[in-house]
Parts: C-alpha cells; sequence; structure tokens
C-alpha cells in the first residue's frame, strides 16, 4: 500500500474523531466552570471617595504626552465629579463614556501644546479645561469637578 494513502486515511479519521473530542473537552470545561460559578463571591464594591451621593466616580487619566514627533513624558489626573441634581446626575453617568473620550481628547491637546519640561502642572488650566468639557457634553452646567492630583513626568 502506498504511504501517502495511509497518511490520508489516518488524516481523515482524525478530522472525524475530532469533533466528538472537542464536545468532551468542552463540556468538562463547562462542568468546571459551573462549579466555579457556584462557589465564586461577588466582586468586592469598591468603597466609595465620599459619602455624597451627588459624587460620580471617574476613573484615573494617564495621558503620553507627544511634542515634536516624539514620547516626551506623561500626565496623570485624579478627579471625580459633584452632580447634585439627580436628573443632571443621571445623564453624567449614562454618557461617560462621552465624557471621558472628551476628556482625554483635551488632555492630549493640553499635553502636546502647553506642557513643557521643568515647569509645574497648572492645575487651575487643567481643571478649567476638564470642567468646560463637563459642561459642554452634558449640555448645561450644574456639575462642579473637584481635582485629586495632577502629575506630570517628563523625560
Amino acid at each position: 500500500m502506498k504511504p501517502w494513502l495511509l497518511l490520508v486515511a489516518a488524516l481523515s479519521i482524525c478530522a472525524l474523531a475530532q469533533p466528538s473530542l472537542a464536545s468532551g473537552a468542552k463540556a468538562a470545561k463547562e462542568s468546571k466552570e459551573g462549579k466555579k460559578a457556584e462557589g465564586a463571591k461577588a466582586p468586592k464594591k469598591q468603597r466609595p471617595i465620599t459619602s455624597l451621593e451627588s459624587w460620580v466616580m471617574v476613573d484615573p487619566f494617564s495621558v503620553t504626552v507627544v511634542q515634536e514627533d516624539r514620547i516626551r513624558g506623561k500626565i496623570l489626573v485624579s478627579f471625580g465629579m459633584d452632580v447634585p441634581d439627580a436628573e443632571l446626575r443621571a445623564k453624567a453617568e449614562l454618557v461617560m463614556p462621552r465624557l471621558q473620550d472628551a476628556w482625554l481628547s483635551q488632555l492630549n491637546l493640553y499635553g502636546a501644546t502647553t506642557v513643557r519640561p521643568g515647569k509645574p502642572a497648572n492645575i487651575t488650566e487643567v481643571s478649567n479645561i476638564l470642567q468646560t468639557v463637563a459642561d459642554r457634553v452634558l449640555g448645561k452646567p450644574g456639575s462642579k469637578v473637584l481635582i485629586a492630583s495632577v502629575i506630570i513626568n517628563m523625560q
């Protein structure tokens, strides 16, 4: 018998047998995941920074400073928003991805045009940028951006 014919026959058998092996492996994996899900605990909720009901958490931003087509450093900004109006707070939480995108765009522009080596962070300017963006995206004033820290690391 020709060797290539034996090879084709062996590959055909393997191809036909593979779905049954895969389904057995899949069933074993599902049963393991089921056991993990039963014994798994709910993830811990992150402790709020404040007891204010009007506080809206914002994840910290890390922006790369690119100047003259080179990476020059990094800006780290931590902040949150106080939104006393319940309707506006609900809108802020709903459009948070849009807010984050707009904040990121403006912080990138700030890093590329304003930040210079050896100069400290201008907290007032960063705060004004973030507040203006929040008011524009939310459609009206009523939120208050409160900065925890602005750190600039330049190379």
